[in-house]
């Protein structure tokens, strides 16, 4: 794999030189004059930005705030585990204290008080290619970190200004920014972004137009700006990047640098391409959306981890029956390439399963005695590692697409549709579409036809919430499609998010009303 090994080196030392940059004592080679007043410190800058993010994906905590929105959507079966609650709505666990709750907003918030540093910096230098570049990276992060901030909690603290030894004493004010104050930032910095990026970072990994583009077309769609987003997708008609050819390939490897992926997040057992410099540590994403296999077979990790399985896994977060009933299962690709629908006894030992005899070599069948077991789920494989892990291992470094073509063309479609302009919208559809072996799509394309598609091509990528949210949808398809009948407790959200319509966002955080003062920022209504 492509892995930048001895830059990522350097940039996790720089990172804690950075953490504590305003501390007297500096216990690197880099000092804070360096970092913020020449090019080469402020590349060091931003490049610790990708190591705050990565490790927001990774980290074992932080990585359950990032799938907490996922479990609580309509295809999705929640099933376990940390975040569990936010799966099913809970009211008892769903509140201002809850872990998941201030770790989105306090990692958002330092890598957003790391841009303003380096944008500061940087729009007081002289403007070179290179310097522009940096600088565009920074608002490129600094967007992405306010438009998530936005999604999920919908009133958010808006601030670009630095934190110095000078300022950092001084009155603020806590106010909740205006949707209009936020769009206005996200356009201007993904605007800038745009025109300072070229398509194919020189480094892989790092912030490119075709990110930024992407960005500012979902941010557009928020907005109700249809043809900002429609200009954003035409804008790839003539850019570097094509869709693979079947679904399969858009995942089977664990580099996942390739023609469709738009930005992808690096990671390996190198130093620097990991959470740890000192014992490789990977993330846990193909643990958490493929049932845990092992419990049904039995025996210790090294005997029931095969590859046929898909390893070491948790199941904490599984595709519905609903969403496999979008599919045309005879004509559709994804349906196989994307999922596991049945495991293998990989041991060499006969296994009882139910009312049943399970012999070596032979499937699990569906349901255990007529019931359905939560160890024995279909799961999505998009995430699934047999390549960078041993088999029982719980952690891997296969890449993480967070952004791609496939997205942006159904958001291609729904903007020329919002637009009313039947033909782009279907030659947007289409891409993904007929891409899936599905023949092409004719008719009149209504606004549920892509929001089917939404959940076929980008399920399980951490943005389905998101777009149910936008869409006003996000009650009425959990409240008739969440969870699976065969497992009651996976139902809850059904009834509790509908009695609780105020969980559509998350609340503010319990220790950042205080610090803000509630008579400033008061807690989001319901909370």
């Amino acid at each position: 794999m492509r892995k930048h090994t001895a830059v990522l080196l350097v940039l996790v030392a720089v990172l804690a030189s950075c953490t504590d940059f305003l501390k007297e004592e500096n216990k690197t080679q880099y000092s804070q004059d360096y970092i913020f007043s020449s090019e080469g410190g402020l590349n060091l800058a931003v490049s610790a930005l990708y190591v705050l993010h990565r490790n927001y994906l990774g980290d074992d905590q932080e990585s359950n705030t990032t799938w907490a929105v996922e479990r609580g959507t309509d295809i999705v079966t929640t099933n376990g585990g940390t975040g569990n609650f936010y799966g099913i709505y809970d009211p008892n666990h769903l509140k201002p204290s809850a872990g998941q709750v201030s770790r989105m907003w306090s990692r958002m918030y330092q890598i957003i008080g790391r841009c303003n540093e380096i944008i500061a910096a940087a729009e007081k230098m002289e403007q070179t290619a290179t310097l522009k570049q940096l600088l565009a990276e920074a608002k490129a992060f600094r967007a992405q970190s306010y438009f998530l901030l936005f999604r999920t909690y919908d009133r958010i603290w808006l601030n670009t200004e630095p934190v110095t030894y000078l300022n950092v004493n001084e009155p603020r004010e806590y106010r909740p920014a205006t949707p209009t104050e936020v769009f206005d930032l996200l356009y201007s910095d993904l605007n800038y972004a745009i025109d300072n990026l070229d398509w194919t970072a020189s480094m892989t990994g790092r912030f490119n137009q075709a990110a930024a583009r992407a960005i500012l077309a979902k941010v557009a769609l928020w907005k109700k700006d249809w043809k900002t987003a429609l200009d954003m997708a035409d804008a790839f008609e003539e850019s570097p990047y094509s869709l693979m050819k079947t679904p399969k390939e858009v995942f089977e490897k664990s580099d996942l640098n390739h023609s469709e992926a738009l930005l992808v997040q690096q990671w390996s057992e190198n130093p620097g391409g990991n959470l740890d410099l000192k014992s490789p540590k990977g993330h846990q994403f193909a643990t958490l959306f493929i049932a845990r296999s092992r419990g049904v077979i039995g025996g210790t990790d090294e005997e029931s981890c095969s590859k046929e399985n898909w390893g070491y896994t948790y199941g904490r977060c599984l595709p519905n029956p609903y969403l496999f009933s979008l599919y045309d299962k005879s004509k559709d690709k994804r349906y196989n390439d994307w999922f596991v629908h049945q495991y293998k006894n990989t041991s060499e030992k006969n296994v009882i399963y139910g009312n049943v005899t399970v012999k070596p070599g032979e499937y699990f069948p569906a349901t255990k005695s007529g019931s359905y077991d939560k160890d024995n789920l279909p799961g999505c494989t998009k995430h699934g590692d047999i390549l960078t892990r041993e088999l029982f291992a719980s952690r891997g470094y296969k890449d993480i697409i967070l952004y791609r073509l496939a997205d942006v063309y159904i958001m291609g479609a729904e903007a020329a549709l919002r637009l009313g302009d039947q033909t782009k919208a279907k030659y947007y559809f289409n891409k993904t579409w007929q891409r899936a072996g599905n023949a092409a799509f004719t008719g009149t394309l209504k606004l549920q036809d892509i929001i089917d598609e939404e959940a076929r091509e980008m399920c399980f990528e951490n943005d389905r919430w998101y777009f149910l949210k936008r869409l006003g949808l996000l009650i009425e398809n959990v409240k008739k499609n969440a969870g699976h009948e065969g497992l009651p407790e996976s139902l809850l959200g059904r009834t509790n998010l509908p009695a609780n319509p105020h969980f559509v966002r998350w609340p503010i955080p319990e220790e950042e009303i205080i610090n803000m003062g509630a008579e400033n920022f008061p807690q989001n209504v319901g909370y």
